[in-house]
C-alpha cells in the first residue's frame, strides 16, 4: 500500500495554536516549520495516508502481563499508571496513590486523601526516582509545593514552588533532576509556566511564556480549570500540550527554554473537533477526535492512519495508552475476558491466536483485582 508523506510545511509565527492565516511555503526536507522561533515539525492532515494494521511487537520489547493482588488494601479503582522498572503506582480519582512491583506485589499507599502532612485531596500527576528511593507526587491545584515521600510511603517533606501549582504534570529527566510544566494563568500571580527542580529541591523557573497558552483564569466560560494539560513523559525532553493550543511544546531544561515542538494542522472541520499529542520516541501519535488515531513516523517521514493490534495476546486490539516510556492496557477481569470473547469470534483468529487466548481465559476470575498488559517502547 502506498503511504503519503507527511509535509514539513515552513511557516511563521502566526500559524501557531489557535491562529494562523500567513504565507506557507511546503518543504519536503528534514527542515522544520517555525513557530514561536522553534523548529517545528507539521503534519498535514489532508496528507495523511490510509489506515494500516501495527503489530505491539513493531514498537515495545519486553511486554508483560501483571495480575495485581488483590487483597482488600490492594483493589483499586485506576485514573492513571506511573510505570518503572520496577514499579507501578497507580493514581486514583480522590484516592490514595497505590504503589506495585512489577509482578503486581501490593506494597502499600503513598500519602493518603485527607488534609494532614503528606496528604492530599485530588492528585494530577506523579513521579518515582527509583535511583534515590522518592516518590514525588503532584496536587490537582491550589498548592505552592510538589509531595515527596520515600518508597515505603513514609513522608519526606514538600519541595517548595514559590507560587500556586494549577495542573501541574512532573517527569523525572534521565539526568536525575525533575522538570515541571502547569497551566499558566495570564490574570493570575502566575510567574513561570515551567520549571527544573534539582535533586536537592533548587527550582529553576524558565523564563518563557508563549503567548498561546496564556489561560484566563477568570473567564468562567473558556478559561481556568476547564482546560487540561497533556503529558506522558515518554521522551527524554518533557512534551506536553494545553487544550487551548493545536501546538505541541517541549521543555529544554538544559537551557531552561520552552519550544513549539509539532503540529496537525488541517484537521478541524467544526469548533468540536480536537486532536492529543502522544510523542513516543521517533514518533507522534496523534488522536484526532472523531477520526481515529495517526502515527508521524520521523525514520520514514511518513503518515498514516492506523489500528494496533497485540499479537503477544491473540491479536487483541489496544489503545495507544502510554505512560513514562511503556504502552500499557488496564482491564478489570470480567473487561478482559469479554473482549477475549470477542477476539475469538473474529474471522482471523488463528489457531495459534485462540490457544493463547483460551489459555489466558481460562487463569481469570472476574473477582480479582486488575490486570495490566505493559510493554516497553523501543528507542
Amino acid at each position: 500500500m502506498m503511504m503519503k508523506k507527511f509535509y514539513l510545511i515552513l511557516t511563521c509565527v502566526a500559524l501557531c495554536a489557535c491562529g494562523g492565516g500567513n504565507k506557507q511555503q511546503a518543504v519536503q526536507s528534514d527542515g522544520s516549520v517555525t513557530i514561536d522561533n522553534s523548529n517545528v515539525i507539521t503534519c498535514d492532515f489532508d496528507q495523511v495516508g490510509e489506515e494500516r494494521t501495527i503489530l505491539l511487537s513493531e514498537w515495545v520489547d519486553d511486554f508483560q502481563i501483571v495480575r495485581f493482588e488483590d487483597n482488600d488494601d490492594a483493589i483499586f479503582k485506576m485514573w492513571w499508571p506511573h510505570i518503572t522498572e520496577n514499579y507501578v503506582g497507580i493514581r486514583q480519582n480522590r484516592g490514595a496513590f497505590k504503589l506495585f512491583d512489577r509482578q503486581g506485589k501490593y506494597l502499600g499507599n503513598i500519602g493518603n486523601v485527607g488534609g494532614g502532612p503528606g496528604e492530599y485531596k485530588n492528585l494530577y500527576s506523579e513521579a518515582i526516582d527509583e535511583k534515590n528511593g522518592w516518590i514525588y507526587l503532584a496536587s490537582l491545584g491550589w498548592k505552592e509545593y510538589l509531595y515527596k515521600y520515600d518508597l515505603k510511603g513514609k513522608y519526606l517533606g514538600e519541595v517548595e514552588m514559590g507560587e500556586y501549582l494549577n495542573k501541574p504534570k512532573i517527569q523525572l529527566l534521565p539526568d536525575g533532576n525533575l522538570a515541571m510544566v502547569h497551566m499558566y494563568f495570564h490574570d493570575s500571580n502566575s510567574t513561570m509556566m515551567a520549571a527544573t527542580i534539582s535533586p536537592d529541591g533548587k527550582v529553576t523557573k524558565c523564563p518563557d511564556i508563549p503567548k498561546n497558552l496564556h489561560i484566563t483564569f477568570r473567564n468562567p466560560q473558556f478559561g481556568g480549570f476547564n482546560h487540561e494539560v497533556w503529558h506522558y513523559g515518554c521522551t527524554d525532553e518533557m512534551k506536553f500540550a494545553y487544550t487551548i493550543s493545536d501546538t505541541l511544546y517541549a521543555y529544554d531544561h538544559k537551557t531552561n527554554h520552552l519550544k513549539a515542538d509539532f503540529v496537525m494542522k488541517n484537521y478541524r472541520k467544526s469548533d468540536d473537533i480536537y486532536c492529543i499529542y502522544f510523542p513516543l520516541p521517533n514518533k507522534y501519535v496523534t488522536w484526532v477526535k472523531g477520526k481515529g488515531n495517526i502515527v508521524t513516523d520521523l525514520k520514514t517521514q511518513q503518515s498514516y492512519f492506523f489500528k494496533l493490534k497485540n499479537d503477544f495476546v491473540g491479536g487483541l486490539p489496544i489503545n495507544t495508552q502510554n505512560s513514562n516510556g511503556y504502552i500499557w492496557a488496564m482491564y478489570e477481569p470480567l473487561q478482559l475476558m469479554e473482549r477475549i470473547e470477542k477476539r475469538l469470534e473474529e474471522s482471523d483468529c488463528t489457531d495459534a491466536d485462540k490457544k493463547v487466548l483460551k489459555e489466558l481465559y481460562d487463569s481469570l476470575d472476574e473477582d480479582d483485582n486488575n490486570i495490566m498488559f505493559i510493554g516497553k517502547l523501543k528507542k
